[in-house]
């Protein structure tokens, strides 16, 4: 494929609407489950990138590990709206110290 690739951004319509100002590709969804239908067309290969919510990424893990092999898209968890984090935050935290060679301070120290 030539030309831009999209980034697509996936989850609750209040997690993923600052996003489309960026022009970013913004899907929302009602249900977590509802993402499981778009996959498909995410990984076909127009999208570079897909941001994924938390609970969506839950309710795709399989299917985002059976297309894991594929150059893209490259797939990263981000946090819900409201969330304190998780699953998003620990996979941004990884990716940050693999680029810097370290990790950052997240401001919040766990009990």
């Amino acid at each position: 494929m030539s030309g831009k690739m999209l980034i697509a951004v996936v989850g609750d319509a209040t997690s993923v609407a600052g996003f489309r100002p960026l022009g970013f590709d913004v899907r929302a969804v009602e249900h977590p489950e509802e993402a499981r239908d778009l996959w498909p067309e995410l990984i076909r290969g127009a999208h570079g990138a897909v941001f994924v919510t938390e609970p969506v990424y839950q309710a795709i893990a399989e299917m985002v590990a059976e297309s894991a092999d594929r150059p893209v898209p490259a797939v990263t968890v981000i946090p819900a709206a409201g969330s304190r984090g998780g699953v998003g935050a620990a996979k941004l935290d990884r990716a940050i110290e693999r680029a810097l060679g370290t990790s950052m301070a997240s401001g919040e120290e766990e009990s």
